[in-house]
């Protein structure tokens, strides 16, 4: 079972931002998402990006929105489009949008005098993001618009005393509700059906992050990082630089390190964190196909990632599972944060549940067209 340390900080280091004007920073990275694919639009004002034929497909689909602080795209403007998500919003960095820039999104996605099949919004569970969805989404739904809200926490860092009422925090798992969620969208199924979808797979999903340095914002060209001990890693640290789980020193072998990142996701028994309901830690019944993520915090090279994937595989067939889909890269980033993340989501089951496995994996080939999704 795992046990929290006290975390150490030191002094910090100069870093350099290869930025404009910091103000304008998440207006020039979305702007420009528009050039790599002409199929998006991009709403200066409300920090919104949503593909060119949403009003078109408002029609006779459900529509899905993310939302969140800027700071880690690709998340979630890198996922808008065909299959994938509808319109994203974006704050500053590392800050909520507010509720105003999310009932925009809402109206865009139900346009006045239109036919529509409502709205799904999705978004990291972090309290700023949840009081300023409730406020957007009491907005709509006086109004008339039809909505359903789903903040996703799958950082098993944190688990049930620490988290409380507030819970987890969202790292990557929502990527992987929502290529579920969005795939059903495209096919025209109900608000329902979508919304019941994407919360199944959330709570069958689940993530641990760790950290090779901390995260400095770009409030300049040049600002302070602060940094980890010498020959330190930390275990469970958030996208925002939260204190992780535990500081770990000296570095384990990148073999040893994947073990431990894996039984905090797989073990039943630790029952501060057995947030996925697996019938067994090792050789589970009719429950042991996985798809899995393996993501870049920012810097982290595809060739180190790559490692750790073919690590990631052989732990878990050595605890009984297969793997049965797996896609790795920079997903959701904390800027150039160092470190990675491992992210499992546990197939239904032989017998099914909300939905088969067959069509889980259907639903998760489904071919999208948006810049940062790695077929």
């Amino acid at each position: 079972m795992a046990t929290e340390t006290q975390t150490k900080t030191q002094p910090s280091k100069e870093t350099f931002h290869f930025i404009n004007d910091p103000a304008e920073a998440i207006n020039d990275a979305l702007t420009g998402l528009t050039y790599l694919k002409p199929s998006l639009s991009y709403n200066r004002e409300y920090k919104t990006i949503y593909r060119n034929d949403l009003k078109e497909f408002a029609r006779d689909h459900v529509t899905t929105i993310g939302f969140a602080g800027g700071g880690h795209e690709p998340m979630f403007g890198g996922f808008v489009g065909h299959n994938y998500l509808s319109a994203y919003v974006s704050g500053n960095i590392f800050a909520s949008p507010t509720a105003a820039q999310i009932f925009e999104a809402i109206k865009l996605c139900q346009p006045k005098g239109g036919k529509s099949m409502g709205t799904l919004i999705v978004c990291g569970n972090y309290t700023g993001d949840i009081l300023n969805a409730g406020l957007a989404i009491t907005r709509a739904q006086a109004a008339g618009y039809k909505v359903h809200f789903t903040p996703v926490g799958d950082d098993v860092a944190v688990g049930r005393k620490k988290g409380g009422k507030v819970g987890r925090r969202g790292l990557s798992g929502h990527l992987v509700a929502l290529k579920s969620a969005c795939a059903l969208a495209q096919k025209g199924e109900s608000l329902e059906r979508v919304a019941e979808v994407m919360e199944y797979v959330a709570g069958n999903v689940g993530t641990i992050g760790v950290a090779f340095d901390r995260v400095a914002l770009p409030n300049a060209t040049i600002t302070d990082l602060q940094t980890l001990p010498e020959a330190t890693i930390e275990l469970g640290m958030g996208a925002h630089g939260e204190p992780g789980l535990q500081q770990i020193s000296p570095i384990p072998t990148p073999e040893a390190l994947t073990a431990q990142m894996l039984d905090l996701i797989l073990d039943v028994t630790d029952k501060d964190r057995a947030f996925i309901p697996f019938s067994a830690s090792t050789n589970p019944s009719g429950d042991d196909e996985l798809v899995v993520l393996l993501n870049s915090l920012g810097s982290t090279s595809d060739e180190v990632l790559a490692r750790f994937a073919e690590l990631t595989n052989a732990e878990l067939a050595k605890c009984g599972f297969t793997v049965r889909r797996l896609t790795l890269g920079p997903l959701v980033t904390s800027l150039k944060m160092s470190g990675f993340g491992i992210t499992v989501w546990r197939l239904p089951p032989d017998n099914g549940e909300t939905m088969t496995r067959a069509e889980a994996l259907e639903l998760w080939d489904e071919r999208v067209d948006v810049v940062a999704w790695r077929q």
